[in-house]
């Protein structure tokens, strides 16, 4: 059955339906992933952030260590909250190309909580023997789309996701473990590049500026599976017409 980008729910589809809202909204993420980059770039440089984690991360975790100084927490604390609100509006713009952002009442808060409710998920479901951390991570991969435009409370779109994805749960485990294997290579490659050329700097923002840019793939595919799964959409040319 076709979705609401005119694609199939298969790995086909889910890999196509990323790319397309990747190709249509380039400006967007670039700007996510400069700002975003940018700023881990210079937390490494400064030592303020470790090595081992920037914190713009998909869990948005905070990693404060208590020998930080001051500046050093007050900077991570930024970047952290940063990223959560520039990883809702990315997610709210993704689901705007589309025409499925029909009331623009913001729901960052909704978006916290199910944020954290989900990673605390996806760390119990890991440490359960592995196999129930990607259950979970696959039939969630839609919960953004159920918080943002169907305006569903955080359990309410847990669930929602649950059902909606249903039926195609290896096509969407394959084609997020084509996404995440592709950039293990591009990210190999930058480092690869990093110790040719020799210079901390360099190698640092690369790195940086690759950790978001895989933030922000995963944040449109999770717009992508739902825009394929959710029954309830409207055919965009229907938008459109």
């Amino acid at each position: 059955m076709g979705g609401a980008m005119g694609r199939d729910k298969t790995f086909s589809g889910f890999m196509g339906a990323t790319f397309d809202l990747i190709g249509q909204n380039a400006g967007p993420l670039l700007l996510f992933v400069a700002v975003l980059g940018g700023l881990n770039t210079v937390g490494l440089l400064l030592g303020y952030i470790d090595a081992v984690g920037s914190l713009a991360s998909i869990g948005f975790g905070f990693d404060i260590d208590p020998a930080d100084g001051v500046f050093a927490g007050l900077f991570q604390i930024g970047v952290g909250v940063l990223s959560i609100v520039a990883s809702y509006l990315l997610l709210a713009r993704l689901l705007e190309s589309q025409g499925r952002l029909p009331v623009r009442q913001t729901r960052l808060w909704a978006y916290i909580g199910l944020s954290i409710l989900s990673v605390l998920g996806y760390m119990l479901g890991f440490l359960l023997l592995i196999i129930p951390g990607f259950i979970l991570l696959v039939r969630w991969s839609a919960t953004s789309g159920y918080l943002i435009e169907r305006r569903l409370g955080v359990i309410d779109c847990m669930t929602a996701s649950w059902d909606a994805t249903r039926g195609s749960s290896w096509p969407i485990f394959l084609a997020g473990l084509v996404l995440f294997l592709g950039l293990m290579v591009i990210g190999g490659a930058i480092g690869g590049i990093g110790s040719v050329i020799g210079s901390d700097p360099v190698t640092v923002a690369f790195s940086s500026l690759a950790e978001v840019a895989g933030n922000a793939l995963f944040l449109a595919y999770g717009i992508a599976v739902y825009l394929l799964v959710d029954d309830n959409a409207r055919d965009i040319g229907d938008v459109f017409a």
